[in-house]
């Protein structure tokens, strides 16, 4: 009903502490805020990347695909947070109902 927004919300929020922490504990690196650009921070280099990489798909049960590693996607973890709910969101919607996809 009304209370979407506020669990996606949600779920952004815990998705972005999910992975502050993960870079605290994996690679000991402070990240002050969602919008800290990784790369000019030097908190992500290419070896750090795949580790990341392979985190979002394990921790988080999505599946990246080629189309999503565009720089720009991981530059931030709020951006890093949207690409992990885009990929929940579309699995939802194919899981809820097999047909959703092919009635637009």
């Amino acid at each position: 009903m009304g209370e979407s927004p506020q669990l996606a919300e949600s779920d952004r929020e815990r998705i972005q502490r999910g992975l502050i922490a993960f870079f605290a504990e994996k690679f000991s690196v402070h990240v002050p805020s969602e919008t800290t650009d990784l790369f000019e921070s030097g908190t992500l280099d290419s070896q750090k990347f795949v580790e990341l990489m392979l985190h979002i798909e394990d921790h988080f049960s999505v599946s990246l695909g080629v189309d999503d590693f565009e720089i720009d996607n991981f530059s931030c973890v709020g951006k890093i947070a949207s690409v992990i709910l885009r990929h929940k969101d579309a699995s939802m919607s194919v899981g809820v109902s097999g047909s959703a996809a092919s009635q637009t």
